[in-house]
């Protein structure tokens, strides 16, 4: 069988013997010992430092137990706060034991304004104790492939064994951010009020990149010593929305890196088209007849500004599908494009005509009649009726032979 890639694919791999290396942005020098920077919907990474040195990030268990928290109750869960829940270290919101407060306003508490009285509520709630919410922590994160993440609490104070890494952060807030619009609406809220029945509190979110920074859509901020700072932001700026992650960053440069590493992916960085849909791919010859495999679906990718960042084209036929009969909804493989950033990307591929093996005459006429099915309903509806006429006119002609015949016997 007869392959090639088409033009088009010919094109790209041309393009990207003529790109030099030194077209590629320079990286900000950032003080934080570890930061990342990511394009959210396909998770190129645009930046990273050290990401996967394991820090203890305290920003992490509120983000996971919040996730769960979400997953695990709705609007109408209320929580009872225990003796342990209010007398947490940490505790912000002077609640009382015994009473019932929502578990959505806990998760805001949690997450705004890192309220360990709100997360430790929202443990025993969720795991029946704070010792089966951590190991459901754990789980998750494994679930997710954090591979290098252990919980030991779910208010991120400091553990021994407690840590993470920039690069499982990144997974597990893309993970949260794409899949789950409410964990997105609590991630990106500037303020919440707090309602109970001693009193009224505004909750406000320690990110202070919402008030600093064009476009900025979520934040988070979490520490163990208050000079030594995690910051996580989100800011989308046309099509992209980017993810900047700054762990354990001296708290006094820790909003000028996160926006220096933001300047440089909107300033830099660019989202262009790798396939578009119905796009001829690859030509093929499948039992004498020449075929287009077109893209399935649109195809873009995050890059350098003047760079097409291609490093390798490769198609993956799926070998079982090459063959007759062929439809367009036939899946016959995969194109895959790895980036300079080592990102995967494929799109699969479908034929741009149907190949169809010579019909008998049962199944042509088969054919032509579901294609007029409405004039056959008419044909077999008339059919019926001259074969009742015909018939009915038989037994008429019978009827009265059989009488007349009867009429001459009995005058005989």
């Amino acid at each position: 069988m007869f392959k090639k890639f088409s033009s088009f694919v010919l094109l790209i791999l041309i393009c990207l013997m003529s790109i030099p290396v030194s077209a590629l942005p320079t990286d900000p020098l950032i003080e934080a010992p570890s930061a990342m920077l990511l394009e959210l919907k396909r998770g190129q990474i645009l930046y990273s430092k050290n990401p996967n040195e394991p820090l203890h990030v305290a920003a992490a268990s509120k983000l996971m137990a919040a996730l769960i928290a979400l997953e695990k109750t709705d609007n109408n869960t209320m929580v009872t706060a225990s003796k342990d829940a209010v007398n947490a270290k940490e505790a912000m919101l002077d609640m009382t034991v015994g009473e019932k407060y929502s578990a959505d306003s806990l998760i805001y508490a949690s997450m705004l304004n890192n309220s360990n009285d709100a997360t430790i509520a929202l443990a025993e709630a969720v795991g029946g104790s704070v010792e089966n919410f951590v190991k459901l922590m754990n789980d998750y994160a494994a679930s997710i492939n954090m591979t290098n993440t252990v919980f030991v609490n779910p208010t991120g104070e400091y553990g021994e064994k407690q840590r993470t890494t920039a690069n499982d952060l990144a997974k597990l807030l893309r993970h949260a951010l794409t899949t789950n619009i409410e964990f997105d609406m609590v991630f990106s809220s500037q303020a919440k009020p707090w309602f109970d029945e001693e009193k009224t509190l505004v909750l406000t979110n320690l990110n202070e990149m919402f008030w600093s920074y064009e476009g900025v859509d979520g934040g988070k901020v979490g520490y163990n010593d208050p000079k030594y700072q995690s910051v996580i932001t989100t800011v989308s700026r046309g099509q992209q929305r980017l993810l900047c992650l700054l762990l354990d960053s001296p708290a006094n440069s820790m909003y000028t890196d996160s926006m220096k590493l933001l300047d440089h992916g909107f300033n830099n960085f660019r989202i262009s088209i790798l396939a578009s849909k119905d796009q001829p791919m690859v030509d093929l010859n499948i039992e004498g007849h020449d075929i287009s495999l077109v893209a399935g679906t649109d195809l873009y990718y995050t890059h350098p500004i003047g760079v097409n960042y291609i490093q390798e084209t490769k198609f993956e036929p799926l070998e079982s599908a090459h063959k007759i009969p062929l439809y367009k909804n036939t899946l016959m493989g995969t194109i895959k494009f790895t980036l300079t950033d080592s990102t995967v990307m494929a799109v699969d591929l479908f034929p741009d005509k149907e190949i169809l093996p010579e019909l008998t005459l049962f199944e042509k006429v088969k054919r032509r009649i579901y294609e007029y099915k409405e004039l056959a309903y008419i044909v077999i509806g008339l059919g019926i009726i001259e074969t009742f006429l015909f018939l009915y006119k038989t037994y008429k002609f019978f009827y009265r032979h059989f009488s007349k015949s009867k009429k001459k016997a009995q005058h005989d």
